[in-house]
């Protein structure tokens, strides 16, 4: 689901803004992006196993008859 904030970093900056806010929109946009990319990152260590991790439920094996 991509809410409408997110879609921000795609609209274009009219020509009639100066140029410092143009250049601090676009430094919270990387910020913002940036952010992201290093919480996706650390969700995918934190989900990631570990080695020697055991689980819970080991599933049984089935002897086929």
């Amino acid at each position: 689901m991509t809410l409408l904030s997110q879609d921000l970093s795609r609209e274009r900056i009219p020509a009639t803004v100066p140029d410092e806010l143009v250049a601090r929109v676009r430094a919270l946009r990387r910020a913002r992006r940036e952010a992201q990319t290093r919480a996706s990152r650390v969700r995918r260590v934190l989900l990631a196993p570990t080695a020697g991790e055991t689980y819970a439920h080991v599933p049984e094996r089935r002897q086929h008859a």
